[in-house]
């Protein structure tokens, strides 16, 4: 399997990340909302995004818990 690979910064979707993280957009909120991930960040009408220096530093996190 070819591993994902993503920029350092910069703002990613529900959809994107779940694809990176090999989950559903749906496991992306849950994970946001019960604080496993950050809270996204709404960039305009329509327009949530997640802050990928945030998402790796969550992820760390997680990893550093087990």
């Amino acid at each position: 399997m070819e591993q994902q690979t993503y920029p350092a910064d910069g703002y990613v979707s529900a959809s994107k990340l779940a694809e990176l993280l090999e989950t559903s957009p749906c496991t992306i909120w849950r994970w946001a909302k019960t604080g496993r991930l950050p809270k996204p960040v709404k960039l305009g009408e329509g327009t949530t995004r997640w802050h990928l220096g945030e998402v790796r530093a969550a992820l760390e996190k997680l990893k550093e818990a087990r």
